[in-house]
């Protein structure tokens, strides 16, 4: 997230906290003043009129935020950048959980994310994991997977464990289907294979992937082929979510 990213969710935040905090603070001076309690010593004593006034204001300034904070999310909407106005809409989510609206306006966001930072790659069936881009996490990640390839498996032995599956950068991974295309995220640096105390686990992307990257890194993809397979051709993918790579 960019720095003014950061600072704009900041200032949101805590005008809306300050505001939907000193609603109950005046509500509760206005009782206490309509019930004639006694005034603690060195209190000022509450005028309700003037408390009144200061909470009409503060409904004004409130609906004003809103009004304008609004109008920036469509600003940088209208302007492409989806990404800015999606961290705003968050910023007022927090604070309002259950407004359906919001939640469906940033359901479109994402979609719009998606689609305009689509980009195509020649995935080679013959070789280990490949780099795709970088991803974020809790970021949307979408990829779509065609063609086909050929595949010749030769084993000279094996025993009773079968096919090994300690080593996610030649082995076949046994929690993704024989010959499917899968993928792992890596930090930034490493490669798909980089043995490490607590790997990255490879998980299945198949025909069609949609979900959230699970951590900061570096998207990788593969065929799922035993040690000594041989393919042939490539498939072509489509991904959505991971910063383009340079050319």
């Amino acid at each position: 997230m960019r720095r003014m990213d950061a600072w704009l969710m900041i200032v949101l935040i805590c005008c809306l906290a300050t505001m939907a905090a000193l609603a109950p603070v005046t509500h509760a001076q206005n009782s206490a003043a309509k019930s004639g309690g006694a005034a603690k010593p060195n209190v000022k004593k509450v005028n309700p009129l003037e408390v009144k006034r200061l909470d009409a204001r503060l409904d004004e300034v409130r609906e004003s935020f809103l009004r304008d904070t609004t109008n920036l999310i469509l600003s940088y909407e209208n302007l492409g950048q989806y990404e800015r106005a999606k961290t705003l809409l968050e910023s007022l989510q927090k604070l309002d959980p259950r407004n359906e609206p919001i939640k469906a306006k940033l359901g479109e966001l994402n979609a719009k994310i998606i689609d305009t930072n689509e980009f195509e790659v020649e995935l080679a069936t013959d070789e280990s994991w490949q780099p795709i881009g970088a991803v974020t996490k809790d970021r949307s990640l979408r990829i779509r997977v065609t063609g086909d390839y050929n595949v010749s498996i030769s084993l000279t032995s094996l025993g009773p464990d079968g096919l090994p599956t300690a080593n996610p950068a030649e082995d076949l991974m046994a929690n993704v289907p024989l010959g499917a295309v899968m993928g792992v995220i890596t930090p930034a640096g490493s490669t798909g294979g980089s043995q490490n105390d607590k790997p990255p686990r490879p998980f299945a992307v198949g025909a069609n992937f949609d979900k959230p990257a699970d951590r900061d890194g570096i998207l990788h993809l593969k065929v799922n082929v035993p040690p000594g397979a041989r393919c042939t051709g490539s498939l072509k993918v489509k991904v959505s979510g991971p910063d383009r790579p340079s050319p």
